[in-house]
């Protein structure tokens, strides 16, 4: 059995009314510093073997960790764990504020509660570093099976823990995250086509007569209003579920149909966006239903995830013909689909849906194929009919 090598400490230095002392080890030529607080040693190398730079650094280092101490900050650093419960309510004031909807913060509470508690609980904040992330990325895809790009969500909320943390000055600095691997391809988002599209609201409408009760009717009518909306609209599928009826403008096109006018406090900040005659009837469809309604309600107080669900499963559209699982974000997709095919520009698009032209032409524009657009495509002007 191999004996540990021992170590002593030598040339002893007091400062700071003897609370920071600055040593040597036998075993090392660099200096180090320690002082005595929270019923534990608090230790750090100096990183030099030079007396006045040590010096130096021992002090601004103590000062700036008792400085900090005073401020509520441990010396011995925070637990992640420890950062939970105040984080969530700082989310909380942003609901209030406006400047994050309930269903985002709904989504970063189950993640933040689920797998990024159960693997960084016990890491201290100011240790979470490119290494720990890296270490964290792996293990996701290890042990829940997800794949790199996956993890990437798990890194909004961590990144949003950590910008709190630096609010609060527990840290110094945001750490450096994974950046994506260079071999990941966007895939095309699931949506459907007119065919399908067509088939859906067809299936709808008969599960909507064959119901046996009020309340699934109801529930089947909300769920097809809430597919119409999206479509007609190109909203999230937070955004959908947090709009109100004061919310919603129904304007006039001059001779046209009408169209929506939709306030919308989203992903990316505040926008108005333009919703197609669709989402007018759909709008008039729920009106209709809840005419005791007031102002502050929301258009879709429940998700139908369940519902959703086994309406795709029962016209066999639940997967595309790529074999990708479509949800209820695949209606945000198919109007932008829908809109690109109408040769509408990306600026246009970009306005309405809250993104960006990068993100439209990534996972979008990409994938579009020459059989996606009318016969006029191939029409000539009249003056090259005879070349």
């Amino acid at each position: 059995m191999t004996k540990r090598k021992s170590w002593s400490i030598t040339d002893v230095h007091r400062f700071r009314d003897d609370r920071l002392i600055m040593y040597k080890q036998s075993t090392t030529r660099n200096w180090y510093s320690k002082f005595f607080t929270e019923g534990k040693y608090k230790v750090t190398s100096l990183g030099t073997t030079h007396f006045n730079t040590a010096k130096e650094s021992a002090l601004d280092w103590y000062d700036e960790l008792r400085f900090s101490q005073k401020h509520g900050v441990p010396v011995h650093g925070i637990k992640f764990k420890e950062i939970i419960e105040p984080f969530d309510k700082y989310q909380q004031v942003q609901v209030k504020s406006g400047e994050l909807t309930p269903q985002l913060y709904k989504d970063y509470r189950i993640k933040l509660e689920g797998p990024i508690r159960r693997y960084f609980k016990n890491h201290l904040v100011q240790d979470i570093q490119l290494k720990q992330l890296n270490e964290f990325r792996v293990y996701r895809i290890d042990t829940d099976g997800l794949k790199h790009t996956s993890v990437t969500h798990d890194f909004v909320v961590i990144r949003l823990l950590l910008k709190y943390c630096l609010l609060q000055d527990f840290i110094k600095s945001l750490p450096e995250f994974p950046r994506k691997s260079k071999k990941e391809k966007p895939n095309p988002r699931p949506w459907f086509n007119f065919d399908e599209w067509e088939i859906l609201k067809q299936k709808s409408r008969e599960r909507i007569k064959l119901s046996r009760s009020v309340r699934t009717r109801h529930d089947r009518q909300q769920l097809h209003d809430f597919m119409v909306w999206m479509v007609h609209t190109g909203m999230r599928v937070s955004e959908t579920l947090s709009t109100r009826f004061m919310d919603v403008e129904i304007k006039e096109k001059g001779k046209s149909p009408f169209e929506t006018r939709i306030k919308i406090q989203g992903k990316t900040g505040y926008r108005v966006a333009r919703g197609l005659i669709g989402s007018v009837r759909a709008y008039q469809r729920i009106g209709k239903r809840n005419p005791d309604h007031k102002e502050t309600d929301l258009l879709f107080p429940h998700h139908h995830k369940d519902g959703l669900n086994e309406l795709l499963k029962s016209c066999d559209l639940k997967r595309d013909n790529h074999g990708r699982v479509r949800n209820a974000k695949s209606f945000r997709s198919t109007f932008i689909m829908y809109r690109l095919i109408a040769k509408r520009n990306l600026k246009e698009i970009e306005t309405n849906c809250g993104t960006s032209a990068t993100t439209i032409r990534k996972y979008y524009a990409k994938f579009l194929d020459v059989d996606m657009y009318d016969d006029s495509f191939t029409d000539l002007p009249s003056d090259m009919d005879n070349d």
